[in-house]
């Protein structure tokens, strides 16, 4: 019995130990505070995550340049990629750089996020 104890109890410490490390790289920026004080946030990295609402890509796949719209419930901010845009609809989840004035085929979108990686959900 005394071996079972502490081998549970060596158990639930690695346990927590694994989800602690494992919260420690999950801060999600708010879109709503990227876009209330842009400055703060001018070429820094950030990560946000949401549902995209919109998608704009080149025409006739001339290449992977895209740009979709994430809402998080504060916010919606601009995404612009070079890796494809997913799909209107989809949850992502990024880490990418604010830039102040985000143009994308001609259109003016503000400041947005330059995508550096993203998962999608």
């Amino acid at each position: 019995m005394q071996v079972k104890r502490g081998y549970l109890g060596a158990t639930m410490l690695g346990a927590i130990a694994i989800a602690a490390l494992a919260g420690c790289g999950t801060h999600t920026d708010k879109v709503s505070d990227i876009l209330n004080n842009p400055s703060r946030f001018t070429n820094k990295d950030v990560t946000v995550s949401g549902q995209v609402t919109k998608v704009y890509e080149l025409p006739l796949g001339i290449s992977n340049l895209s740009a979709y719209r994430i809402n998080d419930d504060s916010g919606q901010i601009w995404v612009v990629s070079h890796a494809g845009a997913p799909r209107e609809g989809s949850k992502v989840g990024l880490k990418g750089r604010v830039r102040p004035e985000g143009q994308f085929a001609g259109s003016f979108l503000g400041s947005v996020i330059e995508e550096d990686q993203r998962r999608t959900r």
